[in-house]
């Protein structure tokens, strides 16, 4: 029970996260609150690192947590590069079947869950899917399924290497495992920039709530590498994945944005198959 609790809660983490960089990048370039978010993230990390004082895990669990942060990041740009020349409505879908990559490892691994917990398993999966239908995306004619389908496909191989690397890595030690993948998830979206040749810029009033993604962030990825480590990484990654559901709840409260009845729909049936599974 514990261990779903804390990937829900990761799933909060990751919701607020979206919402507040969504909302940010509307008046900021998304690299530049990428790159803000993420080092502010990583300085946090590195004075975590330091107050804990302990030793690194052994190479391989490094490793781990490396392509743990570069499969988030790819997840990251995939997704808004998407949302950006294709279909939401296709993208976003496509998007949400990240868990699709840790259950099939887990499986293949032996972690099989009890009749009930892998029937709320599929009701959450599929719930992700109505939930993440977003109509006004097909009212865009320059907008192709070609591209929608690649980069929804992309951002889910991505998010889904990150569930399941993070997983593993975290076996060794969760505090070294998330300053790995953020410094990695750093040099990279650094390395971009400077190839880029973009200049990183940001209102000095949103600083503090850019910076803010970075402190949610962590919260999530350790809830959920937790979560991960104490249970089946198939039932964290798929209840971590319910961020999107967050995500849409606050843009209806803040925003006061309509849901469509697909997103109703699919918000329910989340809901049911999270209570199938803490129930299995």
């Amino acid at each position: 029970m514990l261990a779903i609790t804390l990937a829900l809660g990761a799933s909060l983490g990751w919701g607020a996260a979206d919402f507040v960089g969504g909302l940010k990048s509307r008046s900021v370039p998304v690299l530049s609150v990428l790159l803000i978010s993420q080092s502010a993230a990583l300085v946090l990390l590195v004075v975590m690192a330091v107050v804990r004082g302990a030793s690194p895990p052994d190479a391989s669990a490094l490793g781990l947590a490396a392509v743990a942060g570069l499969g988030e990041l790819v997840g990251i740009a995939a997704l808004y590069r998407g949302l950006a020349v294709g279909k939401m409505s296709i993208v976003a879908p496509v998007a949400a079947t990240a868990p699709v990559v840790p259950l099939l490892a887990g499986l293949a691994s032996g972690q099989i869950p009890g009749p009930l917990q892998f029937t709320g398993l599929a009701l959450a999966m599929i719930g992700l899917v109505f939930t993440s239908y977003q109509s006004g995306g097909d009212k865009d004619p320059g907008s192709r399924t070609t591209p929608s389908v690649i980069y929804g496909l992309l951002a889910a191989l991505g998010f889904g290497t990150f569930f399941l690397t993070m997983h593993n890595a975290g076996e060794g030690d969760v505090g070294w495992a998330l300053l790995t993948a953020r410094l990695t998830a750093v040099t990279a979206l650094a390395s971009v920039i400077i190839l880029k040749r973009h200049r990183v810029s940001a209102p000095r009033a949103s600083l503090p709530a850019i910076a803010g993604i970075g402190a949610l962030i962590i919260a999530a990825d350790s809830l959920y590498t937790t979560a991960s480590t104490l249970g089946m990484v198939s039932v964290a990654a798929v209840l971590g994945s319910l961020h999107t559901i967050v995500t849409i709840a606050l843009a209806r409260i803040v925003l006061n944005e309509r849901l469509e009845r697909a997103q109703q729909i699919g918000i329910a049936v989340s809901l049911i198959g999270v209570l199938a599974i803490s129930a299995g």
